[in-house]
């Protein structure tokens, strides 16, 4: 353990930007939901009866743990922090234990006088130590709001216990593979299997299901409610479960590698013979898997649709929080989810031509970037190649949602028209990556991020709990200027050619910009 304060203080200065900055987030939306709902809605019990009913609603947040302004404000928000918090905490882990390892930098810290076991010991101490954090700081803040105390305990617990097993979970991840990109793959799909788990628990009334996701054991806490902090309990054994073979892994393996070794590449073929084939070979593997899980969201989201009408009767409240979504008198409250879902989709697909062109910076780092360029291939050509990839898969994978949604939902051209409708708005998020890449490759991680996190959450979440309204959203990011083409709107392409051209004018500023400066 020799080196592990060291090391701990080492990870809290490269962390000390990011940490706050996503703690101040979880405050914003919890506390900021309280006095969004307080001054809102005059009747919070009516409102909790009309949102109980609506099977959609449920599934995407989780039942109501109680009809109080307390618990629906961590009914609206508790399945996406816990979630987001999941994330963060598998990257962070991660990045401070196999990224060192990868970057060949935990060998030569393991040169000095440091213990085997201190690096993976000081990256769980950040991360966990900031779970705990953010459970102490929400719970603090709900009690600031005038929430019961009790009530704000058992929420702050359930949100360090998410916090707590997806750090195990990236922990153990972190030892059985080779490298980060593959840890971070594996440790997010047991995050989105634990959703998946919980969606379905609640949006399908099998409630047996929760307990087994990750996520279910803090929803069924029922902050405000029951309290019940016990089933936490299992949240503790599971993180210690993953955390005592990630350390036997650690003493027992060689450093660089994992329990699963790597399988050799494919041998060389006379189709790799350019800069764009080997960005197909190395993006292949990311599109397909998004390709794939978009086709199953679409399914499953577009057998929710039959029920909407039915639902949007129930109460004023629901019917108001679907009209939003709405261009037209005419357009029903199919049309507004279906609407509603496409924009969501939209909004989250943005997140793939990001990591396709992050891609970029891991060639650049690992040093594969120089031996590609030292060829005749020019750099325009290699930022080229990726950037392809990931404007056109963004095509691919909002077509395959709007296809199986439309199927399955009974209006394919609507839905399909609605989806692609996203692209260009996915786009301009994709211009912003090639620029960051360009002018700030050392924080292009960090700014795809923030961006990504700016246009999920701004419109949508912070952007109502700030009292801003919703189509002033408009002015900052670029979703909310779509034509609303399923619910009614006629398609008009002024902002679809504003975004492109938007979107051109980055990818532009950031190819120049890669072309003058050096190579890390």
């Amino acid at each position: 353990m020799n080196g592990t304060w060291t090391l701990t203080k080492l990870a809290l200065q490269r962390e000390r930007f990011i940490v706050p900055l996503w703690l101040l987030l979880l405050v914003a939306l919890t506390a900021g939901q309280v006095k969004r709902y307080a001054t809102g809605i005059p009747d919070i019990a009516a409102f909790a009866r009309e949102m109980a009913a609506n099977q959609a609603l449920t599934a995407f947040a989780g039942e109501i743990p109680s009809a109080t302004l307390a618990g629906m404000a961590v009914w609206k928000n508790a399945d996406a922090i816990y979630t987001i918090l999941g994330l963060i905490m598998i990257l962070t882990v991660v990045r401070h234990s196999r990224g060192e390892e990868e970057s060949g930098r935990a060998e030569l810290v393991g040169a000095g006088v440091v213990g085997r076991l201190a690096p993976l010991t000081a990256a769980l101490a950040v991360t966990c130590g900031s779970a705990v954090l953010a459970g102490l700081l929400t719970a603090a803040a709900m009690t600031a709001t005038g929430a019961d105390v009790a009530g704000s305990l058992a929420f702050g617990a359930a949100i360090t216990a998410a916090g707590l097993v997806f750090a195990g979970m990236g922990a153990l991840a972190a030892q059985l593979t080779q490298s980060a990109r593959t840890a971070i793959g594996v440790a997010a799909l047991g995050l989105g299997l634990g959703y998946v788990l919980r969606f379905v628990a609640d949006g399908g009334g099998l409630a047996a299901l929760k307990w087994l996701s990750p996520q279910g054991w803090s929803h069924l806490v029922r902050p405000y409610g029951d309290d019940n902090v016990a089933v936490l309990l299992i949240s503790l054994a599971f993180t210690a479960a993953t955390l005592a073979p990630a350390y036997r892994l650690l003493v027992r393996r060689d450093l660089g590698h994992g329990l699963i070794p790597e399988r050799p590449g494919p041998t060389a073929s006379d189709r790799l013979r350019s800069p764009m084939s080997l960005a197909w070979r190395l993006q292949r593997g990311l599109l397909g898997g998004w390709i794939a899980g978009y086709a199953i969201a679409g399914l499953v989201l577009g057998a929710l649709a039959t029920s909407i009408e039915e639902v949007a009767q129930q109460g004023a409240a629901v019917e108001e929080f679907f009209h939003r979504y709405t261009a037209s008198p005419e357009a029903t409250m199919t049309d507004a989810y279906l609407w509603l879902i496409a924009l969501s989709l939209g909004y989250v697909s943005a997140l793939y031509p990001l990591l396709a062109l992050l891609r970029l910076r891991n060639e650049e780092i690992s040093g594969r970037a120089e031996l590609l360029l030292s060829t005749p291939v020019s750099r325009a050509r290699w930022v080229a190649g990726h950037l392809l990839f990931a404007l056109a898969g963004s095509v691919l994978i909002l077509t395959a949602a709007g296809l199986t949604m439309g199927l399955v939902a009974g209006a394919p051209g609507k839905v399909l028209a609605g989806a692609l409708v996203q692209v260009p708005a996915t786009w301009v998020l994709a211009g912003a990556g090639v620029l960051a890449f360009g002018l700030l490759p050392r924080a292009a991680a960090a700014i795809s991020w923030a961006a990504f996190l700016f246009v999920n959450l701004f419109g949508e979440v912070l952007g109502p709990i700030l009292g801003i309204d919703y189509w002033i959203a408009r002015y900052a990011v670029p979703y909310p200027n779509l034509p609303m083409v399923v619910s009614g709107e006629p398609f008009t392409a002024t902002a679809i050619l504003i975004m492109t051209g938007v979107t051109a004018v980055l990818v532009a500023a950031g190819l120049a910009a890669v072309r003058r400066r050096a190579l890390s």
